[in-house]
């Protein structure tokens, strides 16, 4: 459990300074509509080949765009699992703590699961905080205000 602890705090601790990396030249650039990219093939067929953003509307011309949605999107979809985890780990602990009764040593161990299950949840609630307040102090720095 406690090695478990220690990768979720090493990956957002990380994310958050990848995301402010990302979004240092993001502020004042408009993402375009622009999702695809013919390709001339170089075999020699002669065929366009398109290729498809999964990055949805960003254009990637060198100012960062693309990353930065694409670490938002990873730090999104890690939260939302996270908070369903959280969840399923507060009902077994609550089990934990029933299934006890009374024996000080199971008591003990319920609590320990509870103290690091509240530790993980403060982690991903932090993490979504310390990336929106990076994000917003790079916006803030670039645009001179």
């Amino acid at each position: 459990m406690r090695y478990i602890a220690i990768a979720i705090f090493i990956l957002f601790s990380f994310l958050p300074a990848g995301m402010a990396f990302a979004a240092q030249t993001q502020s004042g650039v408009t993402n375009t509509s622009q999702t695809q990219t013919g390709v001339q093939n170089t075999a020699n067929t002669g065929q366009n080949v398109t290729l498809i953003n999964p990055l949805g509307n960003c254009v990637d011309n060198g100012s960062g765009n693309c990353l930065s949605a694409l670490l938002t999107k990873i730090l999104d979809f890690v939260i939302r699992i996270g908070a369903i985890v959280i969840v399923f780990m507060l009902i077994y602990i609550g089990y934990l703590f029933v299934m006890a009764r009374g024996v000080p040593g199971e008591i003990t161990k319920a609590k320990e699961a509870l103290k690091w299950t509240v530790i993980g949840a403060l982690i991903l609630l932090g993490a979504q905080a310390i990336s929106l307040g990076i994000q917003a102090t790079v916006q803030a720095i670039s645009t001179g205000n």
